[in-house]
C-alpha cells in the first residue's frame, strides 16, 4: 500500500514539473488526482505513485455573478446551487479539498481556455457523458508560445493570471494567500484543520490582472466509499456504492471512470451533478461505448463529493469546488495491468499502455 503524501508534497511538486514544462497543464485541479501525469514517463513509478486521470470538471455553465447584491437575506443560510464551469468556458478554478482531518487550498486561473483541455461529448445518457479528446490541427505548426486552437488557427498559449489576493473566510482560521512566481495560489506549509460540515465559504479575489470576484462554497462530509475494485463488463450497469450524509446538503457526486488514458487515449465517462443519495448506476450502453475506445492497464473510477459555484470574468468562467474524493481500482475480464515484465503471466510482456500481451 503506498503512503498518501501531503497535499503540500504535490502543489510543491506540480510547481517544479510546471517550471520544467510551462506548457503542460499540470494544475488541471484537484490536484492530486491531476499530478500523477508528471511521472508517467517511467512505467515503473506508475505502479508506486497511481493511476494517471484527467478530472475535466464537466456540467453546467458559470452559474454567480461577479459580485452578490445586498437582498437583506442571510447568504450563508441560503442553498448554494451547484454550478460548476462547462469544459468550454473553464479558464480557472480553485479548490477546497477535504482531507482526514486537515483540508488543502490552492488554484490558479488562466488568461483563457486550453483548447486541447475542451473535450468532446460523443454520447450522452441522464447526468453521464462519453468525453473524447478532440484532435487540433494548425498548418503551419504553432510555435512555443502558442496553442493550436478552433478552426485550425493559432493562439496564444493561456498563462497564469495574477488575481491580487485571495482570501478564503469560514475555515476554522480565516485564510489570505497570494500568488507565488508561476501565479499559482496554495496554502504552503501548512496543514489547514478540516472544514466544518455545512459551515458557508467565502473566496474572494481582491483583483490585479484579473478583475476582483467572488466565490461560495460549503463545508462537506468526508466521502466514504467500500474498499475493493469494481468489475467493468460489456453491456452490464456498474454501480457505485458511498455512504450518504445523514441530512441532505449542497452537494453533488461526481464519478470520472478511465479505462484509456495510459494508451493515450483521452476518453472517459464522467457522470456529474449526481445527487447524493448513496448510490448510482452507470449506464451499460455507455460503458460499453467506453471499452470501444479502448483499454489501457491500471483503469480506475474517481468518486467525488463536492460542491460548485462558478462566475464570469474576462478571461473566462472561474470556479470554486469543495471536495472529498477517493479511487477504486477496476478489473476486466482478461485485462491484466503491469509496470515490467516481471508482472505478466509467462509467455507475455508488458507493453506501452500498461497491459500484458
Amino acid at each position: 500500500m503506498v503512503e498518501q503524501a501531503t497535499p503540500e508534497f504535490y502543489s510543491r511538486l506540480a510547481l517544479a514539473a510546471q517550471a520544467q514544462r510551462p506548457r503542460e497543464d499540470y494544475f488541471r485541479l484537484p490536484v492530486k488526482s491531476a499530478l500523477t501525469t508528471i511521472l508517467t514517463s517511467h512505467r515503473k513509478r506508475l505502479l508506486r505513485t497511481g493511476f494517471l486521470l484527467l478530472l475535466a470538471a464537466g456540467g453546467a455553465h458559470c452559474g454567480s455573478s461577479p459580485s452578490t447584491p445586498d437582498t437583506g437575506e442571510d447568504t450563508d443560510s441560503a442553498g448554494l446551487a451547484y454550478t460548476p464551469c462547462g469544459l468550454e468556458a473553464r479558464s480557472g478554478q480553485f479548490t477546497v479539498e477535504m482531507g482526514d482531518g486537515h483540508t488543502s487550498v490552492q488554484g490558479r486561473v488562466l488568461s483563457g481556455v486550453v483548447p486541447a483541455n475542451v473535450r468532446r461529448a460523443e454520447a450522452q445518457e441522464g447526468e453521464c457523458r462519453l468525453l473524447r479528446g478532440r484532435s487540433l490541427f494548425c498548418s503551419p505548426a504553432c510555435d512555443a508560445s502558442q496553442a493550436c486552437g478552433e478552426n485550425g488557427v493559432c493562439i496564444p498559449y493561456p498563462t497564469a493570471q495574477n488575481v491580487g489576493t485571495v482570501r478564503l473566510q469560514g475555515l476554522k482560521a480565516d485564510l489570505a494567500l497570494a500568488p507565488n512566481s508561476a501565479n499559482f495560489y496554495f496554502n504552503a506549509g501548512t496543514s489547514l484543520p478540516a472544514v466544518a460540515e455545512g459551515a458557508p465559504l467565502t473566496l474572494e479575489a481582491s483583483g490585479a490582472q484579473v478583475p476582483a470576484f467572488s466565490l461560495r462554497g460549503r463545508g462537506i462530509p468526508r466521502l466514504e466509499v467500500p474498499s475493493g475494485p469494481l468489475t467493468v463488463e460489456r453491456g452490464k450497469p456498474v454501480t457505485v456504492s458511498w455512504t450518504p450524509p445523514s441530512t441532505p446538503g449542497d452537494a453533488r457526486i461526481q464519478i470520472v471512470m478511465d479505462l484509456a488514458h495510459h494508451g493515450g487515449l483521452a476518453a472517459s465517462l464522467e457522470c456529474d451533478g449526481v445527487r447524493d443519495s448513496g448510490s448510482y448506476a452507470l449506464p451499460a450502453g455507455l460503458i460499453t461505448q467506453l471499452i470501444d475506445v479502448g483499454v489501457a492497464g491500471f483503469p480506475k473510477v474517481t468518486i467525488s463529493r463536492r460542491t460548485a459555484d462558478s462566475t464570469e470574468t474576462p478571461v473566462g468562467c472561474v470556479e470554486l469546488l469543495t471536495v472529498s474524493q477517493t479511487e477504486r481500482e477496476l478489473t476486466l475480464p482478461g485485462l491484466v495491468s503491469c509496470s515490467s515484465n516481471e508482472d505478466c503471466p509467462a509467455g507475455q510482456r508488458c507493453q506501452a499502455d500498461l497491459t500484458c500481451q
